[in-house]
């Protein structure tokens, strides 16, 4: 996975909205939801899952599937993986910060 890969589905995750929609459909796991289900899960408006989909769906972290005239959506489970495998063997279990001791004014002198 590239760097622009990588910049690109992160960047997905960045709004609300679609880590919202990315829990519901964790939630379900495996299986999927179709886009009033997932209103009723997030509370979000159907318009604005529609447009947080398309963009899930693009950086191809979402899939979706026909069932008759609706879709279900779905986690791709294993690109969600690979992202973050990759980031957790290229950057660690994440940053810790440890704070400095003080300095008394008796040591700088």
């Amino acid at each position: 996975m590239d760097a622009r890969e990588i910049a690109r589905r992160l960047g997905s995750l960045s709004i609300e909205e679609r880590v919202q929609i990315i829990n519901a459909l964790m939630d379900v796991s495996p299986a999927g939801l179709e886009m009033h289900a997932i209103a009723g899960a997030t509370d979000l408006g159907v318009t604005a899952i529609h447009k947080q989909l398309e963009a899930l769906l693009a950086a191809e972290l979402v899939a979706a599937k026909s069932i008759g005239s609706d879709k279900e959506y779905s986690l791709n489970t294993k690109m969600l993986r690979d992202l973050f495998d990759h980031m957790y063997h290229n950057f660690g279990p994440g940053f810790k910060s440890v704070p400095k001791p003080a300095v008394s004014e008796t040591e700088n002198e």
